[in-house]
């Protein structure tokens, strides 16, 4: 599969030329920015002082440079927890900065951007980091993987091209960078505000790698077609974590090779329907334990999908994965289905409240132990509760935990606050 993956890339970019578009994927840093304003439709209608965000404004007309600060944090309780377990909570922040430099032909065809962030999370007080609140606490194969630990360090670092003119795009982008703000796009996926657990979120799945050097495009070709093709090669060795700003591991030849292919059907810039296919594979890493953890190359695919009538979206995706061990968030499933439904802005506040059924059947010949396949259902409810703060109560109902046999169900509310200006 990986000879497959790097020739289509290959041709891909070869044979397309391309100017801008907006792309649905919630993690792209343009969009991400973009929902740094004051939006409406908040619970209470006030918040930053406008002149605030006329002073940015500014900043983009003169220099071409967009930026946005933000914290969030993330709390958990768990009504049970496997017989080894350190903690029955989990508390965790996140916090930093997120930049867009505009420095060649701002607003024009060839439009080129640097992207830069750094970010510190951690956990808080005498409680589990949330990223490990699962698997390493519960039992559980799912886990919460942006809510992770590591000091104030570079996480994006890369130049992003357009190309055009004419009606075709194409984007292409390489330095540092994480996988999951080009593929694999799902509007609920941003687990800031949505969905908090991997399957639904960063989909640990899929072998992604965390942040590291990477290559990466997506091309449009033509304006109203609505379908789109994207590929990203990423070092399965990158760790802001342990090894800070570092590329010095991409010379080991150890990547991830994803290529996607997918139809977005816009109606409006929030009301549109959306289907793609994922193909990827990953090398064996030589970086996080790879002697001790699983650590076996492997591919697979994903599909998903989502069609929206009115206020309403459903939504499923399934994903076929044999890479064991794999990336940042440790890739322990086979087979992973999720279905579900959002309802969009409910009481007329900005948000949306969802839920969703989840399967996972974990890769046996990892655990030394008995496993089970394990069944789970997450709903939340995200408000904009002033211009610029969201909140997200939530809980998440784990059946048959797949490492622990003690407990049949366990159910984990959580709560999420992000504030962003």
């Amino acid at each position: 599969m990986r000879p497959l993956i790097a020739c289509l890339f290959l041709a891909t970019v070869a044979v397309a030329s391309m100017a801008q578009t907006r792309d649905t994927n919630p993690l792209n840093s343009e969009n991400v920015l973009a929902d740094i304003a004051p939006l409406p439709g908040a619970a209470i209608p006030h918040g930053i002082p406008q002149s605030w965000f006329d002073w940015k404004a500014d900043a983009y007309e003169k220099f071409g440079l967009k930026f946005g600060f933000s914290y969030q944090i993330l709390g958990q309780y768990a009504t049970d927890v496997a017989p080894n377990a350190t903690f029955d909570t989990a508390l965790g922040n996140w916090w930093g900065f997120l930049t867009r430099w505009t420095m060649l032909n701002k607003g024009k065809d060839y439009e080129g951007t640097l992207v830069f962030s750094m970010f510190d999370r951690a956990a808080v007080g005498n409680n589990a980091v949330p990223s490990n609140f699962g698997l390493a606490d519960v039992g559980s194969l799912t886990t919460n993987v942006e809510f992770t630990s590591w000091s104030f360090e570079i996480e994006n670092l890369y130049w992003e091209q357009w190309f055009g003119p004419g009606q075709d795009k194409l984007m292409f982008r390489i330095g540092n960078q994480v996988v999951t703000t080009l593929l694999n796009p799902f509007r609920f996926k941003d687990s800031r505000v949505s969905f908090t657990t991997g399957p639904w979120a960063f989909h640990p799945t899929v072998p992604y790698p965390t942040f590291g050097f990477g290559a990466g495009f997506k091309w449009w070709p033509g304006e109203e077609s609505g379908l789109y093709f994207a590929g990203s090669l990423n070092d399965m060795n990158g760790d802001p974590n342990l090894q800070g700003f570092d590329w010095s591991t991409v010379d080991r030849g150890e990547f991830f090779y994803g290529l996607e292919f997918g139809y977005d059907r816009k109606r409006a810039k929030d009301d549109y329907d959306h289907v793609h296919l994922l193909l990827f594979y990953a090398d064996e890493r030589s970086t996080r334990s790879p002697e001790t953890l699983p650590n076996k190359a492997g591919g697979g695919f994903r599909v998903h999908g989502e069609r929206q009538w009115d206020r309403w979206v459903g939504f499923a995706g399934y994903t076929y994965n044999t890479a064991e061990g794999g990336g940042v968030g440790g890739t322990l499933a086979e087979h992973n289905f999720t279905v579900g439904a959002a309802y969009l802005n409910p009481a007329s506040i900005k948000g949306e409240a969802a839920v969703s059924l989840l399967y996972m059947k974990p890769i046996e010949e990892i655990f030394d132990g008995p496993v089970r396949d394990q069944y789970g259902l997450e709903t939340y409810w995200r408000i904009l509760l002033t211009q610029n703060i969201w909140i997200t109560p939530g809980v998440h109902l784990i059946f048959n935990p797949a490492l622990n046999m003690e407990d049949d169900f366990i159910a984990i509310p959580q709560l999420k606050l992000r504030v962003a200006v």
